[in-house]
């Protein structure tokens, strides 16, 4: 499979830690990004089952109308003898791209993903005019976070309510730690595996009472945004805890995204069998929509709930989501980097959702995003070189059909780069 990040535009020399069989495999991707059409002996039997060389070829002929040629190798970044990066120079930009061996000989690829692109000449009104033209509805915000004021950089439909995901988690950590700085509760407390959500996540295939920190939890909800951490951490915290974070952090809306559904109800609330509650949730006041949740038993039974409803189209994403600007975004970014609590900054930073030769241009890298069909949405805390904190955020919803993931992963690197180089 192929994915993005954004690759460092500096040419550097290969490092010595890279295998002779990654540094083979790489000279042989660009040969084939060139047009060599070698790609049999390439790439594993599984990854040609999963992606024809007919379709394979057509993305490579994507890469070459949108950035030029390929040119040469900018640098290889490994992260053992057979997972890295692989920096392609194209006539027009500079692509990254992770590229995964087989353990065994002849270590075909198993895995490659375009991880980003740094555009030569790029601009934020370049990305700006591709957000305007993206089917749906895109926006995004950049802001310097100052003491004293918050400075916005640039911003396109900022103030415009989307879904957001499992972004809203953001909102639950703030609120966790908010707690913690305030005495109320510790990092260490602990607290049984006591309810159960679906995937994404791993804790749902857990023994049920598995004893679990406050700060386990909080790092599985990030790091891999695990649903069943997600509604533990909401109970244990309550709604008038995430009710005030979402008040505080100045939330144009918040009737929008309150009561804060857990992930159990949010999928129970989506599915077909629950059309006649969910026109009636839809419809009802805040205290009205808490009513309804209790009295329908929404969210009590994960093990009835048919995921696949929800796999392949945008389902109810105007309705029953997590909503905010990209300005609500930058508000709560602004709390959570006030906090200034260093378990929340290092679970932040597990996962920054970029590239590690893109993470190098900053200091400190943070970040959440969140997805579903027709719904993607990123936010970043960043801290430049120079000392600068800067909150991002963007997303993409179109309820008529899924939207472009790795398109809008992209857009947000560049948006990333850009910033990072002044």
């Amino acid at each position: 499979m192929l994915v993005l990040s954004t690759p460092s535009a500096a040419r550097a020399e290969q490092t010595a830690t890279v295998s002779s069989e990654y540094q083979d495999r790489g000279s042989e991707l660009l040969e084939i990004l060139q047009g060599s059409e070698k790609e049999e002996g390439f790439f594993a039997s599984s990854f040609i089952d999963a992606i024809p060389l007919t379709q394979f070829r057509a993305l490579v002929a994507q890469l070459k109308a949108r950035y030029g040629e390929a040119i040469d190798i900018s640098r290889v970044i490994p992260a053992n003898d057979q997972d890295g990066t692989v920096e392609i120079a194209y006539t027009n930009a500079t692509l990254a791209m992770r590229m995964v061996l087989d353990s065994k000989a002849p270590y075909p690829v198993i895995g490659l993903q375009v991880t980003g692109a740094n555009v030569t000449n790029d601009t934020l009104a370049t990305i700006e005019r591709e957000f305007t033209a993206l089917p749906g509805i895109a926006g995004f915000e950049i802001a310097e976070l100052g003491s004293d004021q918050t400075n916005v950089i640039a911003s396109f439909n900022a103030d415009k309510q989307f879904a957001i995901g499992s972004t809203f988690k953001l909102y639950v950590l703030a609120a966790l730690s908010s707690e913690i700085t305030n005495g109320g509760r510790n990092w260490n407390d602990v607290v049984p595996l006591y309810r159960k959500s679906l995937p994404s996540g791993i804790l749902q295939n857990w023994p049920r009472n598995t004893p679990m920190t406050l700060q386990g939890l909080a790092t599985l909800m990030i790091s891999i945004s695990d649903n069943s951490a997600t509604d533990i951490l909401m109970s244990e915290l309550g709604s008038k805890a995430i009710d005030d974070i979402v008040y505080k952090s100045g939330h144009g809306m918040p009737d929008k995204i309150l009561p804060m559904l857990n992930t159990v109800e949010f999928f129970d609330l989506k599915m077909p069998n629950n059309a006649d509650v969910r026109e009636l949730y839809v419809a009802a006041s805040n205290n009205e929509q808490r009513n309804l949740l209790s009295r329908y038993s929404i969210g009590l039974s994960p093990e009835s709930i048919e995921i696949s409803n929800l796999a392949n189209k945008p389902q109810h994403i105007d309705t029953i989501e997590w909503f905010a600007t990209p300005s609500d975004i930058t508000g709560l970014l602004k709390i959570i980097e006030e906090i200034e609590d260093p378990v929340v900054k290092n679970i932040l930073k597990i996962n920054p959702l970029i590239p590690p030769g893109d993470a190098l241009r900053w200091s400190y890298i943070g970040g959440k995003g969140g997805s579903e069909p027709g719904v993607i949405s990123f936010a970043f805390l960043t801290k430049s070189k120079s000392g600068k904190t800067y909150a991002f955020s963007g997303s993409w919803n179109n309820s008529e059909a899924p939207v472009d993931n790795d398109k809008l992963t992209l857009m947000m690197n560049r948006l990333l780069n850009l910033v990072a180089a002044r």
